[in-house]
């Protein structure tokens, strides 16, 4: 790997990772963004080979971003390196064209070990992402919701779950998923429906239950 693009809006998460990457591969050129638009500004210039790239960053917090980002650079491997809790959102980003999925709640060494992994191997799982896989793997949907009702939710209703769960109304989850405020009310209902929760504090409780958010 020659060329890393670091994707996070808080300066010392980049820094720190910049330290470990540079450990790692000591002649990687290292470059950082801290909003989504920057993202595809440089990699509209450059052909970086890892984007290690967090999915709550300005312009960046739904899934459908991975599509836009490899419609740009098809061969670019994107790692998610994320607060967000893996049980409920690492398969889905992996599903979506991501190489692996690395949450901030690990040990900054693990960084490394999923960028040796990713260019041995050209992906990268935790040993908690592989108990995720092939539980999916030998399990029926209805026994999977049944230990996670939040698996029962679609990609797109898991984006405006979590905004919802930070106390942001239907207008601001609009401006912010970029979709109008009418489907942004259709999905809250669907995810209500779903969950079988009738307002936002219990929604906020179940999430708390069945993810580390």
């Amino acid at each position: 790997m020659k060329k890393i693009l670091i994707a996070d809006d808080h300066g010392i998460v980049r820094l720190g990772a910049s330290v470990i990457i540079k450990e790692t591969l000591q002649k990687a050129e290292i470059f950082q963004a801290e909003t989504f638009d920057e993202v595809l500004e440089k990699i509209k210039v450059e052909d970086f080979d890892l984007l290690l790239l967090d999915i709550n960053m300005p312009g960046g917090n739904n899934i459908r971003v991975l599509e836009e980002i490899l419609q740009i650079r098809p061969s670019i491997k994107i790692l998610i390196f994320s607060s967000y809790d893996e049980s409920l959102y690492a398969l889905r980003y992996i599903e979506a064209g991501a190489v692996g999925y690395l949450n901030k709640t690990t040990a900054m060494a693990e960084l490394s070990n999923a960028i040796l992994a990713i260019q041995d191997r050209g992906k990268y799982m935790s040993s908690n992402v592989q108990d995720l896989y092939i539980q999916k793997l030998t399990q029926s949907k209805s026994e999977l919701t049944k230990l996670n009702p939040l698996a029962r939710l679609s990609n797109r209703e898991v984006d405006v779950a979590k905004q919802l769960i930070k106390g942001l109304g239907i207008i601001e989850v609009s401006g912010l998923l970029e979709l109008s405020p009418s489907t942004v009310s259709t999905y809250k209902s669907r995810i209500f429906e779903k969950l079988n929760v009738s307002n936002i504090p219990e929604l906020i409780e179940l999430f708390r239950i069945h993810s580390n958010n």
